[in-house]
């Protein structure tokens, strides 16, 4: 229990840091996703003027479809760069404290996964509301699936950045190019076929189906929700036991 007051009170602290000394504080919380929407709404609709039929975008709006993947996206993106960070950011702390630095890891990643829920909320109200609201018991197990893998490789890359500094850097470089490679702003239907089996080597893949089929179709299909698990709990296990064998030398580094 003490573990579990000590992570909610670092959540806290991240979120009140995050948006200390803004005018509109913890309403960037709200807004950010919603600009973001826009922004591809804006840029893909009228300006590139692309047109998906609904068949393509699982029978909804391609405002709902954005808003699925934008969702998916800025919970791994934000959660992974935050939790990466989370030991070297918190370095003058974890001298002071005798608070584990995974703690600071698992903190960091909750908070950037926030932005997830924002989305959803957005694309429930949008989407057939208030009956949208029957898709969300199917949306827990998939957001669960996918904060518990970024958990894991925020542990795994946050562990490995307190000796090689640069891997964040990097990270946040090819996070880019992840972002396109991912049928987020463009339906999955429209990847060429020569490129399909490499989204099938993608674990984001499976966890961005989840979300888009639970939120947008009302199911979950079972063989990639199983494979997106197997592929969640490999990912937390490979976070820890990298956590566990290179701790001990944080402090002679940070």
């Amino acid at each position: 229990m003490r573990t579990l007051y000590v992570l909610y009170q670092l959540v806290k602290r991240d979120i009140k840091m995050s948006f200390a000394g803004s005018l509109f504080g913890t309403f960037w919380m709200f807004l950010n996703p919603l600009l973001m929407m826009s922004v591809f709404y804006l840029i893909f609709q009228h300006i590139v003027k692309a047109k998906f039929p609904q068949e393509a975008t699982e029978g909804a709006s391609y405002t709902v479809y954005l808003l699925a993947g934008l969702a998916f996206w800025n919970g791994f993106s934000q959660s992974l760069i935050r939790g990466m960070n989370a030991i070297t950011d918190n370095a003058y702390l974890l001298k002071k404290t005798a608070v584990p630095p995974y703690l600071f890891v698992l903190a960091s990643t909750i908070t950037g996964f926030i932005s997830t829920f924002v989305s959803l909320t957005y694309a429930l109200l949008l989407k057939d509301f208030p009956y949208s609201l029957k898709h969300v018991p199917l949306l827990l197990p998939a957001l669960l699936v996918e904060l518990f893998f970024v958990m894991g490789v925020a542990l795994l890359l946050g562990s490995l950045c307190v000796y090689v500094r640069d891997i964040s850097q990097i990270v946040s470089t090819l996070l880019s190019f992840v972002f396109y490679s991912l049928p987020i702003i463009y339906p999955v239907s429209y990847v060429p076929d020569p490129l399909k089996p490499f989204l099938v080597f993608n674990p984001l893949f499976y966890m961005l189906r989840n979300i888009q089929t639970a939120l947008l179709k009302g199911y979950i299909d079972v063989s990639v929700f199983l494979t997106s698990l197997v592929l969640s709990c490999l990912s937390f296990m490979l976070g820890i036991l990298v956590y566990k064998l290179l701790r001990r030398g944080f402090y002679d580094v940070l």
